[in-house]
C-alpha cells in the first residue's frame, strides 16, 4: 500500500474529468451511459468459485451486450493480476476488500471495476455483482440472483447486466456517503449470514441513487476494532463519529438482527455522523434469516422511498424537456383552425414527461381497478376524469416516496369551479415546489408536443394514420384518407416524435392541470390556466377523432369529472 498514493495521483483524474465532461455537456443526473462517453470498466474474477469459475463468469458478463455497450471492457494482465496479489498478501478467494479492488482498477487505469462474489447464503447459493468507483470507492449499482448449480448462473447474466447498468448513476460524488456495518447478530445467527445481509441492503440502497454507498472496508474494520465497536454497538456518539472521520461518510448504516418473543426482525438505522443522531430507521419481520433475500429490497423502499429499480425506470419512461421559448398557438391560415388558438409567446421551464400515456398495468398497480372500456395491460387506461387522474399523481408519488404534487380537499368545494355539473369538484392545489408526479400543463404539453417544430403537427404540415391512431375519413386538406380501427392501440404502436415521446397526436385525449380559458397574443411565462372556470384542458385528440383534432396547437375542455373511453392522460414531474 505504500505506493498507493503515488499511482491513484497519475490515475484518477480520468473519472474525475470524465464526470467533469458529462456534467459540462448538462447530460443529466442517471442519465443512460448510452448518451455519454464510455467509462472504462474492470471485470475482476468472481471470488468463491471453484477452478477456474470465476475467471469465466467475469468474462462472460464482459461480452453481455448492456455492458458492452455502456463501457469500455480493460483487459487484465498477469503481471498486474500477480503484482497486487502479492502486494496486498491475497488470494483470489479474499477479494473482497474495496481497497484492494479500487487498487486493481487504479493499476488498469479504469474508472469503474466490476467485483463479483458466488457465496453461500444459509442453505441458498447466491451470487453478488457490484460495481465499484475506482476513485471514491463508492459503489455505484449492483445486483443478487439464487442459482441452483454453477452453470445458471450464464443465464442469469443478462438480466443482472441490463439492470445493474440501468441504475447506474456516475454523479454519486454528489450524493451524501453512507457507509454499511455489518449486521449486529444474536449467537445463533451465523456471522457469514449476517455479513451477506449487509450487503444485499448496501446494493438495494446503491441501486436507490439517495445515497453513495461505501461498502465496508478494511478501514472501516480497523476502526470498529479501535474504538471496540462490537456488534450491535453503533449507538455511542463517539464510536459514530469515528467511522465517520475513517471514511469521509456522512452517514452510517447499522443494523440488527433481533427477536421479541417469537417475532424475529431487521432493525436498520442510517445515524447521522456529525449529529451522532438516528436520521431514519425501520424494522421488518422474517421467519428465516434467509428472507433477506427478498425483504431487504423492501427494506430499503421503507429508509429511501425509492422502489427497486425505479431510479433506472424512471429514465426508461421519462424524456427531460429542456426549458425554452416557443409560439403557442396556431397561425390565422392554419388549416382546422380554431378561434381558441391565438398565437402567442410562452416560456416554459424544464421538466420531465412521460414517453407514453398511462397504461393500464400502471394505472391498476396504483389504483386497484382499471375503469378501461378498451381492456389490456398494454393499452392506454381511459374512462378516467380528471380527479381520477390527480388522484393517481399523489398515490403514485407516495408509493415511490415522493412529495406529492396535489393537496386534495374531499370535503371542501372548489371556488373557482363554476360548472355545477361537476359531480366531484373537489379543491385539488398544486403545490409547485413538489417532486410528486403531477399533470403537464397546457403550454408544457403543446411544448412537448410540438418537438421543436412550428407546423399543424410535428410530422409536418400533415399527418396519416400510419403515424397516429384517429378516424382518418373524412381527411383534412391534402391528409389522406386511411382506415378507421375505432379503438385504442399499444404504446409505440407508432413513432415517437423528435424528442422521444409517443402518441402526442391521437390515441385518447390528455387531461392538462389547467382550467380552459381563452388566451391572448400577450407574451406569457409558465402559464398554469385559469383561476376559474368550468372546465379543465384536454389535449392531443383521441382515436375517434377527426385530423383536425389532433394538430398540435387544437385545444378543448371538459367538466373535469366526465369519464369517457376516449379520455385518459399522461404524468410529468417538475425538473429535478
Amino acid at each position: 500500500m505504500k505506493n498507493r498514493e503515488k499511482t491513484r495521483v497519475r490515475t484518477f483524474p480520468l473519472a474525475v474529468v470524465l464526470l467533469a465532461v458529462f456534467l459540462a455537456a448538462g447530460i443529466p443526473a442517471g442519465a443512460p451511459l448510452e448518451a455519454q462517453a464510455k467509462p472504462r470498466l474492470a471485470i475482476l474474477p468472481f471470488t468463491g468459485g471453484t477452478g477456474g469459475d470465476g475467471e469465466t463468469i467475469g468474462m462472460l458478463l464482459s461480452y453481455e451486450p448492456d455492458i458492452a455497450s455502456a463501457f469500455t471492457i480493460v483487459p487484465r494482465t498477469k503481471a498486474i493480476d500477480d503484482s497486487i496479489m502479492t502486494e496486498q498478501v491475497f488470494q483470489r478467494s479474499g477479494l473482497t476488500d474495496t481497497d484492494t479492488i479500487s487498487e486493481f482498477g487504479i493499476r488498469l487505469g479504469a474508472d469503474f471495476v466490476v467485483a463479483g462474489h458466488i457465496q453461500k447464503f444459509g442453505n441458498h447459493n447466491l451470487v453478488l455483482i457490484n460495481i465499484i468507483n475506482v476513485e471514491t470507492f463508492q459503489q455505484i449499482s449492483g445486483d443478487y440472483r439464487e442459482y441452483a448449480s454453477i452453470e445458471d448462473i450464464k443465464n442469469l447474466l443478462p438480466d443482472m447486466a441490463k439492470k445493474m447498468v440501468s441504475a447506474i448513476r456516475l454523479d454519486t460524488v454528489n450524493l451524501p456517503g453512507l457507509a454499511v456495518l455489518p449486521f449486529a447478530i444474536p449467537s445463533e445467527v451465523n456471522v457469514q449470514d449476517a455479513e451477506v445481509l449487509a450487503q444485499l441492503l448496501a446494493t438495494e440502497i446503491a441501486n436507490s441513487g439517495k445515497y453513495a454507498v461505501l461498502p465496508r472496508t478494511q478501514t472501516i474494520q480497523t476502526a470498529m476494532e479501535v474504538q471496540k465497536i462490537e456488534r450491535g454497538g453503533m449507538t455511542d456518539p463517539d464510536s459514530i463519529k469515528a467511522i465517520g472521520n475513517a471514511t469521509n461518510a456522512r452517514y452510517v448504516l447499522s443494523g440488527n438482527v433481533r427477536s421479541l418473543g417469537s417475532r424475529n426482525m431487521f432493525m436498520v438505522s442510517i445515524l447521522n455522523i456529525e449529529r451522532a443522531t438516528q436520521e431514519r430507521g425501520n424494522q421488518i419481520e422474517y421467519k428465516d434469516i434467509t428472507d433477506g433475500l427478498r425483504l431487504m429490497a423492501e427494506l430499503s423502499f421503507l429508509l429511501t422511498g425509492v422502489r427497486q429499480g425505479e431510479t433506472a425506470n424512471f429514465q426508461e419512461r421519462f424524456v427531460k424537456i429542456e426549458g425554452g421559448t416557443f409560439n403557442m398557438g396556431s397561425p390565422p391560415g392554419e388549416s382546422g383552425r380554431n378561434t381558441n388558438e391565438t398565437r402567442h409567446s410562452v416560456t416554459v421551464n424544464g421538466f420531465y414527461l412521460g414517453k407514453n400515456e398511462v397504461a393500464q398495468r400502471e394505472y391498476e398497480e396504483v389504483m386497484g381497478i382499471n375503469p378501461s372500456a378498451f381492456k389490456h395491460p398494454a393499452l392506454p387506461v381511459e374512462q378516467v376524469s380528471w380527479y381520477d387522474a390527480v388522484e393517481y399523481c399523489n398515490k403514485r408519488s407516495g408509493l415511490e416516496g415522493l412529495v406529492p404534487a396535489y393537496t386534495i380537499y374531499k370535503s371542501r368545494p372548489d371556488p373557482g369551479n363554476t360548472n355545477s355539473g361537476d359531480t366531484v369538484a373537489w379543491l385539488v392545489l398544486w403545490n409547485r415546489d413538489a417532486n410528486g408526479y403531477r399533470l403537464p400543463t397546457e403550454a408544457e404539453w403543446e411544448y412537448a408536443c410540438r418537438a421543436g417544430t412550428t407546423t399543424s403537427f410535428n410530422t409536418g404540415t400533415a399527418i396519416t394514420t400510419a403515424a397516429a391512431n384517429y378516424n382518418g375519413n373524412p381527411a383534412l386538406d391534402d391528409n389522406p384518407t386511411a382506415a378507421y380501427v375505432a379503438k385504442t392501440l399499444p404504446a409505440g404502436t407508432f413513432a415517437a416524435n423528435k424528442w422521444g415521446l409517443f402518441d402526442m397526436h391521437g390515441n385518447v385525449w390528455e387531461w392538462c392541470w389547467d382550467r380552459y380559458e381563452d388566451y391572448d397574443a400577450e407574451a406569457r411565462d409558465n402559464p398554469s390556466g385559469a383561476a376559474s372556470g368550468m372546465y379543465r384542458v384536454i389535449r392531443g385528440g383521441g382515436w375517434y377523432g377527426f385530423p383536425q383534432n389532433l394538430r398540435s396547437a387544437s385545444r378543448t375542455g371538459f367538466t373535469p369529472s366526465v369519464r369517457g373511453c376516449y379520455l385518459g392522460f399522461r404524468v410529468a414531474r417538475s425538473g429535478l
